[in-house]
């Protein structure tokens, strides 16, 4: 049995194995020297590895990366989503321009059918009124010419009119003239022709009412014997010419010009010239 010395340095003990007399093997007694030298060993603390620089902007390099492609996806998506907007935008524009037109055209073609129909019935009211004023409006025909002394030197004539209308003639004049005058085939003419609008002098006016007959007398001059002898023996015309002008109710100027000629020894007596005989 071996004793530990105190003044001297510590032995191992003795393998019990051997104590007791058996035999160890030769791997035993590997492992038992292997576990006393690492008994022996000092205990070695880890040290941290040194931080490299570089790998250290590599990971952050790589970080931003991944951060900007998936803003740039973002934006890509964002892009497409607006010009997805932007089209449908236009579209919905489109047809609500569309629409508008249709409507603007609908809305057009309503005011010209609406003009259209105010129109005929503005047509229709005038036809109307015109009809109305037609019927009502006064008419004031020349019914005749009557003479007096007749063949004499102081021969005179009346000119015989009337209202055939249906309400007054306003501010009636006449103007006449009678003249003798060589008697050349069938063709006869006053000698001059009056205005179809009254542009003389004030003169007095009277109002014919509706059914109303009057009369005036001829203006003329003297008839020289000569030309009376002429007249009775037929080879001159006695011609009675001039114009009636009037107003009706409505605010409208009239006329009414004649012209007649008696030739002696003709049953016919006053007859109608071919021209100067027209009214309004």
């Amino acid at each position: 049995m071996i004793t530990n010395n105190n003044s001297g340095p510590k032995k191992p003990a003795a393998n019990p194995l051997l104590i007791a007399g058996s035999r160890p093997s030769f791997l035993e007694i590997l492992g038992q020297r292997a576990k006393e030298k690492e008994a022996e060993q000092p205990e070695l603390k880890a040290v941290p590895p040194k931080e490299d620089p570089l790998s250290k902007s590599t990971i952050r390099l790589e970080r931003y990366t991944r951060w900007l492609m998936a803003a740039t996806l973002v934006s890509i998506f964002c892009t497409a989503w607006i010009a997805w907007s932007i089209h449908e935008l236009h579209n919905f524009a489109f047809q609500q321009a569309k629409s508008v037109n249709d409507s603007i055209e609908i809305s057009r073609y309503g005011v010209l059918a609406a003009n259209r129909r105010a129109e005929a019935t503005e047509k229709t009211y005038d036809l109307a009124a015109e009809t109305s004023r037609s019927q009502l409006r006064a008419y004031v025909s020349v019914l005749g010419i009557s003479t007096e002394s007749a063949f004499e030197k102081n021969m005179s004539s009346s000119l015989n009119y009337k209202n055939v209308g249906q309400t007054p003639a306003l501010g009636l004049r006449t103007l006449t003239d009678a003249v003798i005058i060589s008697s050349s085939g069938s063709d006869v003419k006053s000698p001059r022709t009056y205005s179809t609008s009254y542009d003389g002098n004030n003169e007095p006016t009277i109002a014919l009412g509706g059914g109303i007959a009057a009369s005036d007398p001829v203006n003329r001059g003297s008839f020289k014997e000569a030309e009376l002898a002429e007249f009775r023996a037929g080879s001159k015309l006695y011609v009675v010419w001039g114009v009636i002008y009037y107003s009706d109710v409505f605010g409208k100027n009239h006329y009414t010009r004649f012209c007649r000629y008696f030739k002696n020894g003709e049953p016919g007596r006053w007859t109608p010239c071919q021209t100067g005989n027209d009214s309004n």
